[in-house]
């Protein structure tokens, strides 16, 4: 089912994509038809999560693997998926833990682009 999601629900080739302002968080919405599946692809999704401030002077960008984000938060959302539900189904990551967890990829930093050693 995951091949097909990237049809459909997948950002960019097997990548979730979530962005966040000044620390904010990252949010995931799932639609009430398709929802429960796209909770369960994420955990076979990578996730890259950009995070910007200052007119995008400053990006950072990091990866985390949906298998490293199931037991803190998809397993929880699937067991808490509301049956039935609004229109949209609405979680989020915190910006923090993503900082902590996450692996940075790169910096953009007033149009100088950094790539941290991995």
């Amino acid at each position: 089912m995951l091949a097909e999601s990237w049809q459909k629900g997948i950002d960019l080739a097997g990548n979730e994509v979530k962005s966040s302002e000044n620390g904010g968080a990252f949010e995931y919405q799932y639609h009430k038809n398709t929802g429960r599946q796209k909770v369960k692809d994420d955990i076979e999704a990578g996730h890259l999560f950009f995070s910007h401030r200052d007119n995008l002077r400053f990006v950072e960008l990091r990866y985390i693997h949906g298998h490293d984000l199931s037991k803190e938060f998809f397993e929880p959302w699937l067991r808490d998926f509301p049956t039935p539900y609004q229109q949209r189904y609405r979680k989020s990551i915190s910006f923090g833990w993503v900082e902590e967890h996450g692996t940075l990829l790169m910096r953009l930093n007033d149009g100088e682009i950094t790539y941290p050693k991995l």
